[in-house]
């Protein structure tokens, strides 16, 4: 009798994906340089804000309006 192997039997217990697996030494480094990328955005975008800040006067807004009420002036 030929026993062919398409079909596992009922019992068995699959653990893992063997293609998630096999994915995995491909998807560390990408996932690296996606959260390196990340960071030097973020932290660009935080020394920008600074610079901003530095730039700008007390009382003034991004776009150069005073942020006193119309009414005091």
């Amino acid at each position: 009798m030929i026993a062919f192997a398409t079909t596992p039997p009922e019992n068995v217990v699959y653990l893992a994906d063997h293609s998630v697996v096999l994915a995995l030494p491909a998807l560390i480094p990408a996932l690296i340089i996606v959260a390196v990328v990340l960071y030097v955005v973020a932290k660009d975008r935080r020394a920008e804000r600074n610079e901003q800040a530095e730039d700008t006067p007390r009382g003034e807004g991004p776009a150069g309006h005073d942020h006193h009420d119309e009414e005091s002036s």
